[in-house]
């Protein structure tokens, strides 16, 4: 599949923003990497900021619409929180360079931060809280859930499951192997909000 001009700016643009962060980056090294032009890269992006900013609000906006579509499904709680971890496991999976951008932003000092708190962060935040809410007034959660600190919780155990690789194949070798794979997260987290776990220790508690 042949990409286009933009299609090429982007992907070579999330490499180096991911490896470099953005006071590292070039648009020299960009239009290098993109094999392209530099005046190429301007016909698209006004700056090097605008590029960045649109790495970060579109992939956020595709994020945030992909989860609504999941959050609403027709679906009972359990099965949506399934499909929710399967999600988060899947972003995090196949966009492991945006991932690492997005850690350089939050752990950082990073400029867009406010910004993207405001704009995507906590509507992410609010609908999973609503979720968990939901779903403890529907009996499929346990009922002593903090759930704001859940819908933190939920996506902070994938990320560090997927980011930290280094931290998690060193942990392997002394503890058993299996239990860092993707079903045993999977099954841990539905385990730590659901009902039936009630009693069983207090995750999130009020």
């Amino acid at each position: 599949m042949t990409l286009t001009s933009k299609e090429k700016i982007i992907k070579a643009a999330i490499k180096i923003f991911a490896a470099k962060g953005y006071d590292g980056t070039s648009m020299d090294e960009i239009a290098r990497a993109a094999r392209l032009t530099k005046p190429m890269i301007y016909y698209h992006f006004k700056n090097k900021k605008d590029l960045y900013l649109y790495l970060l609000e579109s992939h956020s906006e595709r994020f945030y619409n992909r989860l609504q579509d999941i959050l609403t499904a027709p679906r009972g709680h359990l099965q949506i929180l399934s499909m929710l971890i399967d999600f988060y496991n899947e972003s995090f999976r196949t966009n492991a360079e945006m991932l690492q951008l997005y850690q350089r932003e939050t752990v950082g000092n990073g400029r867009l931060l406010e910004q993207l708190t405001e704009k995507h962060f906590s509507k992410i935040q609010e609908q999973l809280a609503a979720f968990f809410r939901d779903g403890a007034r529907a009996g499929a959660f346990r009922s002593s859930l903090n759930y704001d600190l859940c819908a933190l919780t939920l996506p902070a155990i994938l990320m560090f499951h997927f980011s930290q690789k280094k931290v998690i194949q060193q942990l392997s070798k002394t503890a058993a192997a299996k239990i860092f794979t993707t079903e045993a997260i999977h099954s841990h987290i539905m385990s730590l909000f659901t009902a039936q776990s009630e009693g069983s220790g207090e995750c999130c508690p009020e």
